[in-house]
């Protein structure tokens, strides 16, 4: 199985991008695992953001295929510990899904059309930059493959 990171908009940031290049290649050697960027429409700025996020459900649900697992961040989903989200990880894994898609909504989060039709999970209570949690999420996916390897990575 891939891993995907769907994500809206181009992340700005060098030291963003960097750490997520790093991450990825680390993970690589568990699992394939790409970052695809859903480009941002000419007029996206110009909507109120509850068009915003309607129009990215739309761009996002083209990009999703029929056998796809996918996962929403959300701040309101389901929390986890490390070593339980490397547990339902590993379950996500061997569901026998092509991907596992992970999807990072834009500024304003992710639209409820796609909160009733797929899972959503949290990494904190605490609101992100949509950019910067991308970096955060890498990283807890390489945790999660040390969890799993039982290589000494995270600590308890």
């Amino acid at each position: 199985m891939k891993i995907c990171l769907l994500v809206f908009g181009k992340t700005d940031s060098a030291y963003i991008n960097e750490g997520i290049n790093e991450f990825f290649k680390r993970t690589s050697y568990f699992c394939p695992i790409e970052i695809e960027v859903v480009q941002e429409p000419k007029n996206h700025g110009k909507l109120v953001p509850q068009e915003q996020i309607q129009a990215e459900a739309l761009l996002f649900e083209k990009k999703i295929e029929p056998n796809d697992l996918v996962v929403l961040l959300d701040e309101k989903g389901k929390t986890y510990t490390s070593i339980s989200f490397a547990n339902q990880l590993e379950t996500w894994l061997n569901s026998g899904k092509k991907r596992l898609v992970f999807i990072i909504g834009g500024a304003y989060g992710i639209h409820r059309s796609l909160k009733q039709k797929y899972t959503s999970i949290s990494l904190s209570s605490m609101t992100f930059n949509h950019q910067l949690i991308r970096l955060i999420f890498a990283e807890q996916i390489y945790r999660a493959f040390t969890i799993i390897k039982g290589l000494p990575y995270h600590n308890e």
